[in-house]
């Protein structure tokens, strides 16, 4: 697919507000807030159930060399220009250069402040107002001080109907589905360091199921 840019943004703002303006994301900051203790929280304490607010609303990312931010877990009720889930790809493969960019900023921001940050956004695709809060939390592997993930949660304000994807499917489907994806990522991680890759792939099919269920649970 060629590379475009259909994605435009008008302006992106910190927001510093104590509660966040939406549960789902109120929940992570207070969860990293009480999980940081002197340093970095680790992602093996996250529980993944907990952050499932509103299904579908969160991602797990890793944090490569360069950096390059790897989705290991895509929301299945997040929107993008590209309409598509980006399990198992970085941010610089969405096809939107404008979206991509606007992301990779964020996470890096986050990454190298080392604490959540927060942003509004405000922006167009096709003319159609295109606005949400993000919220980037990073993480360690237990007490180490480096930041190896990203959990990202998102709150919609207005999105265009084409880029909403679909229910997220029955159960079983939904579960089938994630253990596919985790076996793909498996491949893809083959030759990082064992102790990241792992951790990383136990994480992101927790978040899996964990969203599967609470969707299954809404839909009963």
């Amino acid at each position: 697919m060629t590379a475009s840019i259909v994605f435009r943004l008008a302006c992106s703002y910190i927001v510093d507000d104590i509660p966040l303006p939406a549960p789902e994301l109120e929940v992570m900051r207070a969860d990293w807030e009480r999980l940081r203790a002197d340093g970095l929280p680790s992602l093996r304490d996250v529980d993944p159930y907990r952050i499932q607010v509103t299904p579908g609303r969160v991602h797990l990312v890793a944090v490569e060399a360069g950096p390059r931010f790897r989705f290991l877990h895509y929301g299945s009720r997040v929107t993008n220009p590209d309409a598509r889930d980006m399990t198992g790809l970085t941010t610089v493969d969405y096809d939107d250069k404008g979206f991509a960019e606007v992301v990779t900023a964020h996470y890096a921001e986050a990454a190298g402040a080392g604490r959540p940050v927060c942003r509004a956004l405000r922006a167009e695709w096709k003319g159609q107002a295109y606005d949400y809060v993000r919220l980037v939390a990073p993480f360690a592997l237990d007490d180490e001080a480096v930041v190896a993930f990203l959990l990202v949660a998102t709150h919609r304000i207005a999105i265009p109907e084409p880029l909403d994807r679909p229910s997220a499917p029955a159960e079983e489907e939904t579960l089938r589905i994630a253990v596919e994806r985790t076996r793909r990522l498996a491949r893809e991680f083959i030759n990082d360091p064992a102790h990241v890759a792992l951790e990383g792939l136990a994480a992101a099919a927790a978040l899996h199921f964990a969203e599967a269920t609470a969707a299954a649970t809404r839909q009963g």
